[in-house]
């Protein structure tokens, strides 16, 4: 039972650990708000499996941001700098 409790402890952690990401990318950062995603998105919508950390390449980032800001028709989409920001 203290693990299963640990577990779920841990799970919590990680959900609702992180409200705002920096994503760093050569041509500028980008600033993920990820307690804005989690009002308006379950968890499975980015995550697979559990919630967790998972790293972000430009080609996983670009299919999944951008995948679902142009299916549900709202975020930026446009121009790169919609997204990346200079420092």
């Amino acid at each position: 039972m203290r693990e299963l409790l640990g577990a779920v402890a841990i799970l919590l952690s990680v959900a609702f650990a992180a409200d705002a990401i920096n994503l760093r990318a050569y041509n500028g950062n980008v600033d993920f708000d990820h307690m804005e995603h989690r009002k308006n998105f379950g968890c499975t919508d980015c995550h697979e499996g559990p919630p967790r950390h998972f790293e972000m390449t430009k080609e996983s980032a670009h299919k999944l941001c951008l995948g679902c800001h142009k299916k549900v028709g709202a975020g930026p989409v446009v121009h790169c700098s919609d997204c990346h920001k200079a420092p």
